[in-house]
């Protein structure tokens, strides 16, 4: 019984570290665009911070299959899940606000994030 309360709190630290790492990545990426001057809103900026958020989220998917004490592979896909699902609600929420082309790379980029994710996150070092 401790051995598997154990696995399931190492489980929520990886998916907490996930979704630690895709909050500062894409804190990261806003700084870095005021520290280089971008504007706030039009299309240089949006596609600058569209790139962040696949960024942050590969990050995040690979955090989850790395840090995962069992079954990376379903880590990463269901940290995966969980971002396309804030995705999707994201999108329903603030989708009139936002271009298209935006809200359609949002939407189209998780399956990416997902691959790329899992492929890094499961490489083994040694």
């Amino acid at each position: 019984m401790l051995n598997y309360l154990r696995l399931i709190l190492h489980s929520l630290s990886a998916m907490a570290a996930a979704a630690t790492v895709l909050v500062l990545t894409n804190l990261a990426g806003g700084t870095l665009a005021q520290w280089w001057g971008f504007a706030r809103g039009g299309k240089g900026r949006l596609a600058w911070d569209l790139g962040w958020v696949i960024a942050g989220g590969v990050l995040a998917v690979a955090v989850a299959t790395r840090c995962a004490p069992a079954a990376p592979r379903r880590h990463g896909l269901v940290c995966a899940a969980l971002i396309a699902a804030v995705t999707v609600y994201a999108v329903i929420e603030l989708g009139e606000d936002f271009p298209r082309w935006f809200c359609a790379g949002l939407l189209l980029s998780v399956p990416l994030q997902a691959w790329l994710g899992t492929k890094w996150g499961s490489r083994r070092s040694g």
